[in-house]
């Protein structure tokens, strides 16, 4: 005989995410915790910040877990409408990211990622903000930033997009210079890339700052200098095998915080995001935490 329980539970789901993966949901985990003996509601979202209204409305109203059915995007809106507050978020990954549900070890597979909305236990981490907009894995300036800017503006999406675009890009992306302080001390390199990294992946098992952990209190700070474009299959083959801090022209610092003080780009990303980059821009741990239930073996460093 199955085991029951009880309890509430919302789910917020991007329907369009994963190729309308998101509105799998319905059929798939809602009828789940309902046979599991929990009472569910839902709602799609249906423009941007709705999941964030959702999500605080949710836990204001005595929800005992709020799920985001979407991708990183939608896991960050529902990240800030339960910032500070005891209720735990649930994730199922359907996006072609998913960077914070992987780093948490949460299955791609829908019916193992429901599993775990029971199973798993609730884990405190931490949250970050740049340019005051939150984010839960990395935020960061410079090439990625710009394919979080133009992956935005597609007319498709998808990680098979994201590599054409990389590719693409690449070949053309011009190095600038950042001005900035690490816990007060001054850097100025000419850079690719500067990732704030909460979190040790960009998504994909792509890791940015292999030494990130969500518990620590300190934010991981990846400074990608200015490189012949020759190194950058090894950049590559380095995002997916941890050694991006052993490569030349990469230094890797652990902070407190960050003063993002001149940095000739307009745009920077936040889980993947891409948003209006205004300096001088401090990058801080947010005073809030954000509860996350993860599968019980989920190691974070």
């Amino acid at each position: 005989m199955e085991e029951t329980k009880t309890g509430k539970v919302f789910l917020i789901i991007n329907k369009y995410a994963g190729h309308m993966a998101g509105a799998k949901a319905v059929d798939i985990v809602i009828p789940y915790l309902i046979r599991k003996g929990y009472s569910v509601e839902y709602s799609f979202t249906d423009h941007p910040g709705h999941a964030t209204e959702l999500s605080s409305k949710a836990s204001k109203d005595g929800f005992d877990l709020v799920v985001a059915v979407g991708g990183d995007g939608t896991v960050n809106e529902v990240a800030q409408g339960l910032l500070g507050s005891n209720t735990p978020m649930g994730i199922i990954p359907v996006g072609s990211g998913n960077g914070l549900a992987r780093e948490l070890g949460i299955s791609m597979n829908m019916h193992q990622s429901a599993r775990m909305l029971i199973d798993g236990n609730n884990l405190q981490l931490d949250v970050c903000r740049l340019n005051n907009q939150h984010f839960l894995c990395t935020s960061g300036i410079g090439f990625d930033a710009m394919i979080a800017d133009k992956m935005s503006k597609a007319s498709s999406r998808g990680f098979l997009r994201y590599v054409q675009l990389v590719i693409q890009e690449s070949i053309r992306f011009k190095s600038f210079v950042v001005h900035m302080k690490i816990d007060g001390v001054p850097i100025t390199e000419p850079v690719f890339l500067v990732t704030f990294a909460n979190a040790s992946q960009f998504g994909n098992n792509a890791f940015i700052a292999p030494g990130a952990s969500m518990t620590d209190g300190l934010i991981d700070v990846v400074v990608v200098k200015k490189f012949p474009k020759i190194w950058m299959p090894v950049f590559a083959v380095a995002l997916f095998t941890r050694l991006i801090p052993k490569l030349p022209f990469v230094d890797y610092y652990k902070a407190k915080s960050i003063e993002l003080e001149v940095a000739d780009t307009s745009v920077f990303h936040y889980d993947g995001e891409p948003g209006k980059l205004n300096v001088p821009a401090p990058v801080f741990i947010d005073t809030h935490k954000i509860v996350v239930r993860c599968p019980k073996l989920s190691k974070i460093s």
